[in-house]
């Protein structure tokens, strides 16, 4: 899996998530903010990865697709998250 390239696109999901006519309820923005810590801890992790050992990278992948599933359930707007995160498979 091409870490760097997914970090681009979670970044550009964060993106279009901040947009102020997407944001809904509380629930909504506490999922968002979850979402930006999450994917700050894969930004942080693949930086400082200096090993063969996946196991951080895959268990913040898996909550990560976790949150954004969460957060297409909550939005009322087609956003269309999953789209490409059902691609989102940790190495195993």
């Amino acid at each position: 899996m091409d870490i760097e390239a997914l970090i681009k696109n979670l970044e550009a999901v964060n993106d279009s998530l901040n947009s102020p006519t997407i944001r809904e309820s509380d629930d909504f923005k506490k999922c968002v903010e979850r979402f930006q810590a999450k994917l700050a801890d894969l930004i942080g992790v693949y930086k400082s990865s200096n090993s063969e050992d996946t196991t951080d990278l895959n268990k913040i992948i898996s909550d990560l697709k976790s949150i954004l599933e969460e957060i297409e359930t909550l939005s009322s707007h087609d956003s269309r998250v999953l789209d490409f995160v059902k691609d989102i498979v940790p190495i195993k």
